[in-house]
């Protein structure tokens, strides 16, 4: 009798997608969620102008707040497909089965969304 194996991991390429998905998503969430009060601050003590950052700011300030709980849920589900993808690769040492610059650039975005997570918080949370 015939096995079926069935996993719980998505496809490699559709996990990729995901991935991908969830951290631009997370990325952009974040953004919204800081360009109302923290990033003009922020980059206005670096001595940048932050004034193309009006109207984004104010198309976002009136739903910072669920842009925020956005974000959070991106960076969360994000973060699990990368883990749960980490967990299923079984490669061998050289082989070419990883997309490495995609796992970069999608941990980049991810700790981007962090930073400006934080930075938000640090200087007017939105809560």
């Amino acid at each position: 009798m015939l096995e079926s194996k069935t996993s719980a991991t998505p496809a490699p390429a559709s996990a990729d997608a995901l991935k991908t998905a969830l951290s631009a998503g997370g990325l952009l969430a974040a953004f919204g969620v800081a360009s109302c009060c923290a990033l003009p601050v922020a980059l206005s003590l670096l001595g940048i102008s932050a004034a193309s950052l009006v109207g984004v700011g104010y198309l976002a300030a009136h739903v910072q707040r669920e842009l925020l709980y956005v974000a959070v849920a991106c960076i969360a589900a994000a973060g699990i497909v990368m883990w749960r993808q980490r967990r299923a690769r079984a490669c061998t040492p050289g082989a070419a089965c990883a997309r490495p610059s995609l796992a970069w650039a999608s941990t980049a975005a991810l700790g981007l969304a962090l930073a400006l997570l934080a930075l938000t918080f640090w200087i007017e949370p939105p809560i």
